[in-house]
């Protein structure tokens, strides 16, 4: 409110000088030219006469010259308008990389920026709409194209029984990813539609996690990862207790994929005054600096190599659950020093 008023004080001050030079000059150039045509001649006054023709003469000069400087001078407190009003059009038309600038008066430098710095958020979105779009399309193609292909060297025949057995576990796999994948947009597409939180429970938090870490064991014994949970108190928390599983889950599961074998996780759970702080510490490849502000993203993947199984969305689902929440997360990691997830929650979603 307090720029609000700013600015429409500005603005009535900036009209109240133009009008006041206008008038001014109006005034003087008025004169001016009724003394010159009385020299000239043209206009006739002699003293004691009525001076009602007089007035009447300089009034007409007057609102000719008056209204010839309007013409000429209102488009000026104007121009900075319709710079405004032409860069709106532009990005109407879907064009983001339109940038104003407006020196004078400072809300409009003011305004400048703020224009500029929208039409970059948005072209942010317009980018990331569009790889999410064609990610969406990629990852979904992959395992259908997949399926269908040794589907049909199957139904050709001709095949020893390992290939066969081989073709089966490719299927059921590239099955599984899709519908892993199918799963996860029907989650992110919930959880992104909630603006408030229900279904909430008093449970013990720590024990959730163990019972995540105990649900991925098959995953991390395949490894031979060694897990740490000593760091853990025993801590209770009000929440969603469904959602929260999945963001331990997919937590665990990310360290798990990207561990290498023999290596360990800790995990650490502390309260810190009306929050719990929990960290999830692997050894693995770890993320670069420049990735690692993408990896919330949709289908963001920082592994380009795909080597490592995943479609993105694990983690642009744990955000969100921890947002609705009103939790955070933060990542620490370096390539090849392994990575650190830091959650941090609230212990009651009623405060």
């Amino acid at each position: 409110m307090k720029k609000k008023t700013g600015f429409m004080t500005s603005m009535t001050l900036v009209t109240t000088g133009i009008v006041f030079v206008l008038l001014t000059v109006t005034m003087i150039l008025s004169n001016t030219l009724t003394f010159f045509f009385i020299r000239q001649g043209w206009i006739t006054f002699h003293p004691g006469e009525p001076p009602v023709p007089m007035l009447l003469q300089n009034a007409f000069t007057s609102i000719v010259i008056g209204t010839v400087l309007t013409f000429f001078v209102v488009h000026l407190p104007l121009r900075p308008i319709q710079t405004l009003t032409q860069a709106i059009r532009e990005v109407a038309k879907g064009n983001f990389q339109t940038k104003i600038y407006i020196e004078h008066p400072k809300e409009f430098r003011d305004l400048s920026k703020s224009f500029n710095q929208m039409t970059d958020e948005l072209a942010g979105i317009e980018l990331l709409r569009s790889d999410f779009i064609n990610n969406f399309s990629h990852e979904f193609k992959s395992p259908i194209v997949s399926i269908s292909g040794f589907a049909r060297l199957m139904k050709g025949g001709n095949l020893t029984e390992e290939e066969k057995q081989e073709y089966l576990d490719i299927i059921i796999s590239e099955s599984a990813r899709l519908s892993e994948l199918s799963t996860n947009v029907l989650n992110l597409s919930k959880v992104e539609s909630m603006t408030l939180l229900s279904d909430f429970t008093h449970y013990n938090l720590s024990e959730q996690i163990r019972q995540c870490v105990v649900l991925l064991e098959a995953k991390w014994t395949q490894k031979n990862i060694t897990f740490h949970l000593e760091d853990m108190e025993e801590l209770f928390l009000i929440g969603n207790e469904a959602l929260l599983t999945q963001v331990w889950t997919n937590l665990i599961d990310n360290a798990v994929k990207f561990s290498p074998e023999n290596s360990e996780i800790m995990i650490s759970l502390a309260r810190e005054g009306s929050s719990v702080r929990a960290v999830i510490r692997d050894q693995g490849i770890g993320i670069a600096s420049e990735k690692q502000k993408y990896i919330f993203d949709k289908f963001y993947q920082a592994d380009t190599s795909h080597s490592v199984a995943g479609n993105g969305l694990g983690l642009s689902l744990v955000a969100r659950i921890l947002e609705l929440h009103r939790g955070n997360i933060t990542v620490d990691s370096a390539p090849g020093r392994g990575s650190a997830f830091t959650v941090t929650l609230p212990l009651s979603q009623f405060s």
